[in-house]
């Protein structure tokens, strides 16, 4: 996937989210607050309505995604249903193979197939931009920009956000495992 220079708006977005990340390990922000600002904040970055973060999970050889944290047009909106790897196999396969999962027209993505009727139809999406993170080599989270509505073309100052967002995300989590601040690191509040 080409990346490219981030946008200001880009700019402007990783540097609100750092700031966010240092006023939580200040204690200033609890977790929850934490993606309650962070974002809202991602979304306006990247020009997209649909922000959310995901956790993976692992029972014996298959994996699952977990939406712990969805922020749609300015609020927060109810967490989704998870994403099983057995039901979405080309859809996880597509992330581990490139690491990043970018479809304009995410209806006709062959990975996303499976979702279509499920997933992206009932949703209004059209297109979605995912980016896994990980702390240690492993895989914890993802973090998912959608449109609704019309489709967009992802840019590469897009792709660029979203991967530095991810790179905050995995140092992020690495900090909440290291600090011990939860008994499930993985897990979210809220």
């Amino acid at each position: 996937m080409p990346t490219g220079p981030l946008s200001d708006p880009g700019r402007r977005a990783l540097a609100r989210i750092r700031h966010f990340v240092h006023l939580h390990e200040q204690e200033l922000l609890d977790l929850d607050d934490f993606f309650s600002q962070a974002l809202p904040v991602l979304a306006e970055g990247l020009g997209c309505d649909r922000v959310s973060v995901w956790t993976y999970s692992q029972r014996g050889p298959q994996q699952a995604l977990h939406c712990e944290r969805l922020h749609h047009a300015g609020h927060d909106t109810t967490p989704l249903p998870p994403l099983v790897e057995q039901e979405h196999p080309d859809y996880f396969r597509e992330l581990d193979r490139w690491g990043i999962l970018s479809a304009s027209d995410a209806p006709s993505h062959p990975a996303l197939h499976s979702m279509r009727e499920a997933y992206l139809q009932p949703n209004d999406i059209h297109s979605l931009l995912d980016v896994p993170f990980a702390v240690n080599g492993r895989r914890t989270g993802l973090l998912c920009g959608e449109q609704t509505g019309a489709p967009v073309e992802w840019s590469a100052a897009q792709i660029s956000l979203m991967r530095q967002a991810g790179v905050i995300g995995s140092l992020f989590m690495h900090r909440l495992q290291r600090r011990g601040r939860r008994s499930d690191p993985l897990r979210f509040a809220g």
